[in-house]
Order: C-alpha cells, then sequence, then structure tokens
C-alpha cells in the first residue's frame, strides 16, 4: 500500500509540473506576425516608428502590447501603418487603403530681384530677373516633390508660398563671405511670424559682372528654429548662375541634386528632432548632416539623405541600430506647430 501510494504522489507531481509547463506565454514574449503588402511589393519594416532592419512582406516577431507597425515601400515610395494590440500570433494585410493622410509642410520662397553689398572695389549690386528667379522656383518644386516628399515616403506633404522681394536686399559680411542674414528678410515680409512657416528659404544671386559677393558656401541653414525670433527654419542658397541658370540647374539637377534637401535637413536634422527624442545620426564638425563620410556614404550624397530622412543609417556604435527621422515622425508636429505648442509632438 506503502508503494502505491508513493506512486501516486509522484504522478500527482508530475501531472502539477506538466500543468505548469503548458500555461499561457508571459505577456512579454514575441508573438509571430505575417505581414503582406500591395502586390507583394517589398518594404521597409517600422515598429513603432523605428526601422527594424528587416524587409516585408514575411514574417517577424514582435512583443505583446499596443503597436504601431509601418511599412515603406521600397519602390513605390508609400508608407503604410496600422495600430494595434498584439496579444496572439496574427497576420497583416497592408493595402493602400493604410496609407495615412500625409502631414502638410508649408514653405515660403522667396527670390531676390537685387542683392546689394560693398566689395573692395565699392558698392554694387547682383540681379535675378522674374524669369530667372521662375526657373529657380521650379528647381526648388522639382526637389520638393524628388527628395523632401519622396524620401519620406510621402508621409509629409510641402504646402509653398512664393513672394520675390523687389527692393534691394543689403547683405552682411562675416567670417564665411556674405551673407542674407534672417532680419534682412523678416523686415521685409512681416508675415514670417512663429506658426505661419515651416521653413523659409532665399534664393539670390552670388556674383554678376564684375560684382561678387563670395563665401564658403553654397547653401546655408540656420539649424535651431526654435531659437530664432520667427521660430522657423531659415535657409538660403547662393547661386552661381553664369550666363545660363537653366543650364546651371540641370547640371546640379544631374550631378549635384542635393542643396535644397541638404540645407532644409540642417534645420530639422541638427536640434528639432533630437529634442523630440529621436536618434539621429552622431555631429561631424558640429553638424549631424555633415556625418556622412563618417557612415560610409558617397558623393553626391543622396542615398546619405534618404536613410536620414527615412531612418534607416545603420548604427555603428550601438542602440539604436538605426539613426535619422522616419515616416513616422513626420506625421507629428512640424516646425510651424512646434513653435506655436512647445509641448506638441
Amino acid at each position: 500500500m506503502k508503494y502505491f501510494l508513493c506512486i501516486l504522489l509522484s504522478v500527482m507531481i508530475f501531472l502539477q509540473a506538466c500543468k505548469k509547463n503548458h500555461t499561457k506565454p508571459e505577456a512579454n514574449l514575441p508573438y509571430t506576425m505575417t505581414i503582406s503588402t500591395p502586390g507583394g511589393e517589398q518594404g521597409y519594416l517600422y515598429i513603432d516608428g523605428e526601422y527594424t532592419g528587416k524587409s516585408v512582406p514575411g514574417t517577424v516577431n514582435i512583443p505583446a502590447g499596443n503597436h504601431t507597425i509601418g511599412v515603406a515601400l521600397k519602390n513605390s515610395f508609400v508608407y503604410l501603418r496600422k495600430e494595434m494590440a498584439v496579444s496572439a500570433n496574427t497576420t497583416i494585410d497592408f493595402s493602400m487603403a493604410d496609407k495615412p493622410s500625409p502631414k502638410i509642410w508649408k514653405a515660403l520662397w522667396i527670390g531676390l530681384n537685387e542683392t546689394k553689398g560693398t566689395t573692395t572695389t565699392g558698392e554694387c549690386s547682383t540681379h535675378f530677373s522674374t524669369v530667372e528667379l521662375d526657373a529657380a522656383y521650379d528647381f526648388f518644386k522639382w526637389s520638393l516633390k524628388e527628395h523632401f516628399e519622396k524620401y519620406s515616403y510621402n508621409a509629409m506633404k510641402w504646402e509653398t508660398e512664393r513672394k520675390d522681394i523687389t527692393t534691394p536686399v543689403v547683405l552682411t559680411k562675416g567670417s564665411i563671405g556674405y551673407t542674407v542674414e534672417p532680419p534682412s528678410i523678416t523686415t521685409l515680409v512681416p508675415q514670417i511670424q512663429p506658426g505661419a512657416y515651416d521653413c523659409v528659404f532665399v534664393f539670390w544671386r552670388e556674383r554678376e559682372g564684375g560684382c561678387s559677393f563670395p563665401g564658403n558656401y553654397f547653401g546655408l541653414a540656420w539649424t535651431n528654429p526654435m531659437a530664432e525670433s520667427s521660430k522657423t527654419g531659415y535657409v538660403t542658397i547662393k547661386f552661381d548662375a553664369g550666363l545660363d541658370i537653366t543650364g546651371k540647374i540641370n547640371n546640379y539637377k544631374a550631378n549635384d541634386p542635393g542643396v535644397w534637401v541638404h540645407e532644409w535637413l540642417h534645420t530639422v536634422g541638427e536640434n528639432f528632432y533630437q529634442s523630440k527624442g529621436l536618434s539621429l545620426p552622431q555631429k561631424a564638425g558640429g553638424f549631424s548632416v555633415h556625418a556622412a563620410e563618417v557612415y560610409q556614404y558617397s558623393f553626391p550624397w543622396m542615398n546619405w539623405y534618404l536613410d536620414f530622412i527615412s531612418g534607416r543609417v545603420p548604427n555603428t556604435t550601438g542602440d539604436p541600430s538605426y539613426l535619422g527621422i522616419g515616416p513616422e515622425a513626420f506625421l507629428k508636429c512640424t516646425v510651424r506647430e512646434t513653435a506655436i505648442n512647445g509641448n506638441c509632438n
């Protein structure tokens, strides 16, 4: 009898142990998620705004909880997203109906008809005609579509306003050469106020005939918009048009097209998104946007701008695995919204 009781007790203990081993998985253990995309197009997978390093369609593991699942379609440059509570293995079928409405960003583009300054030979001016400024404005709008919006996977859409200044704008001469300082513009364009624009872009002529305003830059950006009185991004392009502005622009478009997106990135990629908690590339020479070679990118840097904007710069020094902004961030607060609500996120 004692032997039978011992056997019975052992069986009961064994059954209890088996029962414990088959309880429901812990909440923090990953579940399997099978993800499909429209037409099976390859896409980059983001979870809660961060690039995972994985591509879909396919199967991934994801921890339990509330998540935003995002896919940036590789060829069509469209961002799709779903918000969901993960509590079991599941399947997600993305469609174009999952494309969010793009966030509206606002630009003010200003062409300068006359720029005036004092050189070693005296006072002189450079000029752009309205026709020449039309060509420059078209160049800008082309870049908005091909770089700004496309590289965000169309999570942002830019609305533009143009205002040419016909009165002479006086240049400031400093350590880097001649510049168009923000007060020179804001005094002439009083509608530049906090909350009005996300960025102001100014286009002016570097040289004409014997008048030249050199500087060791092509484009120039002010890197902390919230520290400016207008709380607005500010960019200037100092353009040497030569005898044919259209030819010069076409050459840049074919060989080095990134001037507009490069300077704009300075306005959001040096302080703005860092202040919102994003992890951006390390600074090189004081600027994150200038760190392309640190991360093994090469001229003309367009893949660098793409990965910087889409949040896919591989991090060689630790966590997180990828650096940059990302489509999800562009759907949230813009510069102008943050200007009137500092807690906007």
